[in-house]
């Protein structure tokens, strides 16, 4: 790795953040029946994946996994294909939150169903908000520059890890 690309958390870190995230969910969902995970796109829903696994070996709660595909720089939420029940419990999932702009043009579609209850948990929370959203669950907050960029890079090969760029 280069000296330009600073590992934040490596393989084995992200594991035991997954683990703890995956607790998280479950105290937080603790009276749902049926939990509807939804991971954003890309890394969001690759994390929401690894979240259900571990929910489903901690949890009797029936789980359900869905993917939440928007166009980040322009989400026309009319092309976004997800269907949910009414009053459900949902836990939208993403990678890093940097400006807050993706999870709330997310949650703006997710309220549509009117949810129960609706949590929001990010791997790595930046804290460089524009909009009003926050993370309730997160896995690490950084503080960072504008200028730099974090990253979740997941190789198959490799294994994952949280770089700055």
């Amino acid at each position: 790795m280069s000296s330009k690309t600073p590992e934040i958390l490596s393989s084995e870190d992200i594991l035991h953040k997954i683990q703890r995230l995956a607790w998280e969910l479950n105290d937080r969902h603790s009276k749902a029946e049926q939990l509807y995970v939804v991971g954003i796109q890309g890394n969001g829903y690759w994390l929401a994946q690894q979240l259900v696994t571990k929910l489903k070996s901690i949890s009797d709660i029936n789980i359900n996994l869905f993917e939440l595909a928007l166009d980040k720089n322009n989400p026309n939420l009319a092309d976004v294909k997800i269907s949910l029940p009414s009053g459900a419990h949902v836990a939208l999932v993403d990678d890093v939150l940097n400006s807050g702009r993706t999870l709330l043009w997310a949650v703006i579609k997710l309220m549509e169903f009117h949810p129960q209850q609706l949590s929001t948990t990010v791997l790595v929370d930046r804290s460089h908000k524009r909009y009003p959203v926050k993370a309730d669950i997160k896995g690490i907050s950084l503080s960072t520059t504008l200028q730099e960029t974090v990253q979740l890079i997941v190789e198959a090969d490799k294994g994952v890890k949280v770089c700055l760029l």
